[in-house]
This record gives structure tokens, C-alpha cells and sequence, in this order.
């Protein structure tokens, strides 16, 4: 089968995405329809990842194209999710080794300070692991990596020597908004749970290392926020996530199973009300 029923809604926001900014960029900035792309925007970094765990199509070269055509409009290149998330986030599970785990900075916190601040941290030690790995694949022969980056700055520099305001407001903005909340994703999801391998690791059985939000926000944004089954089936399709959780959800605290992602993030992280720790009652 060339591509799941599912997926369609991928290609959706896929094409969606670039024709807002492509109709604005012509026709001039609407707000509304800023605002339409900043949540598309996000969609697309959960396609990204999504589109790296199982490829949306049985053509090797549909998959190339998608990588791709997602690298440019979202100004990310596809590769990194290689290295950095499913070698190193989804090998070592918001456990020591892993290089994003929440704590590394400060130790085991969850706070809004720590939410602002971990992008920042997270592209502060990533650039190392993502240059070993295309220097890796250069030296096979694979220069695809460097090819989407300079498809990407080539793309970004027309743009912006065409129009530099324009660019900067429906172009960058949004991209960068998509690119937060790809990096902040891992705070929300991980952010005092805990470590999934290492000497803190549950011994019982438990699945204590990803928060897991069951609301509205599964419905625009494929699912991601059933975390725990995606990390113990990395290869399911996102689409199957929510029954998939219902086999997790016995094993999992309920203090790691949100449902309002706007309410955790004002209650917990604003003004730290509930239990958001795994430290604070068994350490």
C-alpha cells in the first residue's frame, strides 16, 4: 500500500502550511491566518518526527522527497531525528546517558524557568552528536544530510533577500515557534518524571519516565501526547497511539497522565501546584 488512509491528514497540513504562507506572501499578512500556521507549524514538527519513526510511504524516493520538502518548510533538517532522538532520546529514555534528559542542567526540576530554558540548553549540546553524524555518513559516501542544509539556507536566503519582512513574519516566525515547541515537547513530556534507565530506573514493572497528555491537543497534532506508548512502540503508527496507551495506562502514575495541556501548564509549571517530581515523595 503506497500511503495509509491516516496520513492523508499529514499531507494535509504538508501542503496547507506553505500555501498560507505562499497566499499571504502575495496577497499580504493576515493575523488569523498567522495564527493558523503557528498551530500548523507545530503539527508539521510532529509529522517531522512522526515521518522519521515510520516512513508515510513504501517508495523510497516519496520518503527522500518528504524529508525533504518537510526539512525546507519547517527550516529543520529531517536527519537530525536520527541521532538525536531515536539514537539517543528513545535508546536511553530521559535516562542518564541521555543527552536532552531534563535534569541534566539543575538536576530534576519542572518549572516554567526550566520549560523557557531547555531549548536552549538542548541546542546547546546537540550540535556535537549531529556533526558526528554527518560526518559519519560523509565518510560512507551519504551527503544527504548536508544536502538539506543547504537546501534549507538556500530557500531561507532567497526568501529574505526577496523580502526581508515578509520572510521575518511568515516565513521565520512561524518556523521558529515550531522549532520551540520541538525541543519544549521533551521538558512537557519528561520534566520530573522519572529516569527510564539508570540507577533511578522503576524496578517495578512501572512506566514512570514520560507524562502523557490525553486531551483535545491528540486530535490536531497526531497523537503525541500518548508518549508512553510511542516510547515502547516507537515503530507503531501515530494514528493507533490512543488504543495502543490504554494497554500502558495501568502501569503508569497517575500524577504522569494529564489531560488539559493548557491547565498543567498554568497549575504545574506557572504556580507548581500537584505533585510534578518523582523525587518528591520516593527521594
Amino acid at each position: 500500500m503506497l500511503l495509509r488512509r491516516a496520513d492523508l491528514l499529514s499531507l494535509l497540513y504538508m501542503a496547507a502550511y506553505p500555501g498560507l504562507m505562499a497566499w499571504q506572501w502575495f496577497n499580504g499578512i493576515e493575523w488569523y491566518l498567522v495564527v493558523v500556521m503557528l498551530v500548523l507549524s507545530v503539527g508539521l514538527a510532529v509529522v517531522q518526527h512522526n515521518h522519521t519513526h515510520l516512513r508515510i510511504w513504501s517508495s523510497s524516493w516519496l520518503n527522500r522527497f518528504t524529508d525533504l520538502w518537510l526539512s525546507i518548510i519547517q527550516a529543520t533538517p529531517s536527519f537530525v531525528f536520527f541521532p538525536s532522538h531515536i539514537g539517543n532520546h528513545h535508546r536511553h529514555k530521559h535516562g542518564p546517558e541521555d543527552e536532552t534528559r531534563t535534569y541534566r542542567f539543575g538536576g530534576h526540576h519542572n518549572n516554567i524557568i526550566g520549560y523557557i530554558l531547555h531549548p536552549f540548553q538542548a541546542l546547546f549540546v546537540l550540535p556535537g552528536t549531529l556533526f558526528r553524524y554527518v560526518k559519519k555518513r560523509a565518510s560512507l559516501g551519504d551527503y544527504w544530510p548536508i544536502f538539506e542544509f543547504i537546501s534549507i539556507a538556500s530557500v531561507s536566503l532567497t526568501l529574505a533577500l526577496i523580502d526581508l519582512r515578509m520572510w521575518l513574519l511568515i516565513v521565520l516566525l512561524p518556523q521558529l515557534h515550531g522549532l520551540h515547541w520541538l525541543l519544549a515537547s521533551n521538558y512537557l513530556q519528561h520534566a520530573g518524571a522519572e529516569p527510564g534507565t539508570g540507577e533511578d530506573a522503576a524496578t517495578d514493572g512501572s512506566l514512570n519516565f514520560s507524562r502523557n497528555f490525553t486531551g483535545w491537543m491528540n486530535l490536531i497534532w497526531f497523537n503525541i501526547g500518548f508518549h508512553t506508548a510511542h516510547h515502547e512502540n516507537g515503530k507503531i503508527h501515530w494514528f493507533d497511539l490512543r488504543q495502543k496507551h490504554e494497554e500502558y495506562v495501568e502501569k503508569v502514575p497517575d500524577w504522569l497522565i494529564v489531560n488539559s495541556l493548557t491547565l498543567y501548564f498554568i497549575r504545574v509549571l506557572v504556580f507548581q501546584r500537584g505533585r510534578n517530581r518523582f523525587d518528591v515523595l520516593e527521594h
